[in-house]
């Protein structure tokens, strides 16, 4: 399966020993147990995603939109990723905001935020990969994850969100991750892209309105 795919499954076998060891004191328990059940839900999203797009039909992929604390999500996201990244690069999480309310549906916001992020380590063995957080002054959420990485040639970014389009063959992946970003955040009423002034490793940004009304 993906690398996407291993990255909860990694976290799952990982802690799971942890919870097997004799001598655990509750509080570890309580967050082996914590980061258990969210990759859990993570790695049933993910089949689920890759079912959806292997329909080729957006109107498969189901919505639930609800209040969501973008700030909240971004830091818990980075904070899980953090523990279980297969990459020597540092994972960081940037804001000036004390909270960002938004509508979304806050499983498929957070699997595309990880999607970014794990296709990032794929390429960024060292340096760091950074998820910004940013509203913009047309009311807006402006997300964006930058890595010191290998980049993407000019030739290769006009195809990168194209479904099994892969950078590097032999990687991990099934080349599937970008696409789901696309048909996630078109259907959340934003936009994607690769900021292609940024040199120094790749850069994907994408934009989220703050209210909307999307059908389930």
């Amino acid at each position: 399966m993906s690398h996407e795919i291993k990255t909860p499954l990694n976290a799952l076998s990982g802690f799971a020993e942890v919870l097997t060891m004799p001598g655990i004191d509750e509080a570890t328990r309580e967050q082996c147990n914590d980061i258990t059940q969210l990759n859990s839900e993570l790695l049933l999203k993910l089949i689920n995603d890759v079912i959806d797009i292997s329909c080729l039909d957006v109107a498969n992929m189901k919505f639930n939109i609800k209040p969501c604390d973008a700030v909240s999500l971004c830091r818990n996201v980075v904070k899980t990723l953090s523990a279980i990244k297969q990459t020597d690069a540092e994972m960081i999480f940037e804001t000036d905001l004390d909270a960002l309310e938004l509508d979304t549906d806050v499983e498929r916001l957070q699997q595309l935020l990880i999607n970014l992020q794990v296709n990032a380590t794929k390429f960024t063995k060292q340096g760091s990969i950074i998820l910004k957080l940013e509203k913009t002054d047309d009311g807006m959420a402006r997300f964006s994850v930058t890595d010191t990485g290998c980049g993407i040639p000019l030739e290769k970014q006009a195809r990168i969100f194209e479904r099994f389009e892969k950078l590097n063959e032999k990687a991990q992946g099934t080349g599937l991750g970008l696409s789901i970003c696309q048909l996630i955040i078109k259907r959340l009423n934003g936009d994607i892209w690769i900021d292609s002034e940024y040199t120094e490793g790749c850069r994907f940004v994408f934009i989220h309105p703050l209210k909307q009304e999307i059908r389930s």
